[in-house]
């Protein structure tokens, strides 16, 4: 495994997932993950939960099986000025922000609008901590823009297993998007995106991408754990 945070993973509170938030943690610790942030759909998708859940994530413990559980959201981008579904208030109880595009929400359009959806997302929510799969094929963008702005205002792009292994993203779209990271500099993260507990922390395919544009490791925010907690104890002062 190259990555000991996971972060990026549904449970069934997402409807159309299939593990317990005890599942995934035991998951987890199986393969010997440290942590992972719980980021089920937020409102504006078909099958999410109630804004409810979020607000009473805090309930959850830190550790389940000695491994750290994030709260989190994925919320959905809604338009090219970069709106999302959630407000501040319902982010302020949040310690990892996964923004993406998702076809019942939002519809494709051109590079310069997707790209547009993205960047703005980034610029106007700092709540927002990383751009999720925004290497599908449906939502064509421009990898150079969106990296720089990343870098800019300190935000991670996403390398989405699962959009890979089930053919939403192609390999010519993640390579141009870890190319335009190494160009800038810019962090990205290695998730799962898991819908089924056993997928957790599970990268092969993404794995083989990486060595073929030979991506510096350094540049893997959640390789290590402790990186990761530390990121998100400054940023909410809650770990």
């Amino acid at each position: 495994m190259i990555i000991e945070a996971d972060l990026h993973c549904h449970s069934l509170a997402s409807s159309h997932a299939y593990s317990t938030v005890d599942e995934m943690a035991a998951a987890a610790y199986k393969y010997g993950l440290k942590a992972f942030a719980l980021t089920d759909h937020a409102m504006a998708m078909p099958d999410s939960p109630h804004v409810w859940h979020f607000h009473n994530l805090s309930i959850l413990p830190q550790k389940i099986n000695e491994v750290t559980v994030l709260r989190g959201a994925e919320v959905n981008i809604k338009s090219s000025d970069g709106d999302i579904d959630m407000t501040e208030f319902d982010l302020s109880n949040l310690q990892w922000v996964v923004a993406s595009c998702h076809l019942p929400v939002i519809k494709p359009g051109t590079e310069k609008e997707n790209t547009n959806a993205y960047v703005n997302a980034v610029k106007n929510n700092a709540a927002i901590d990383v751009i999720g799969h925004c290497t599908v094929v449906r939502y064509p963008v421009d990898y150079e823009v969106i990296a720089k702005t990343c870098k800019e205002y300190g935000k991670f792009i996403e390398l989405n297993e699962s959009s890979v292994q089930f053919g939403r993203s192609t390999k010519e779209n993640c390579v141009d998007m870890l190319r335009a990271c190494k160009k800038y500099g810019t962090e990205i993260t290695v998730n799962t995106d898991c819908h089924y507990a056993a997928l957790i922390g599970q990268t092969p395919f993404t794995e083989k991408i990486l060595e073929s544009v030979d991506f510096p490791e350094k540049l893997i925010f959640n390789r290590e754990a402790a990186r990761v907690l530390e990121y998100v104890s400054k940023k909410h002062n809650i770990i």
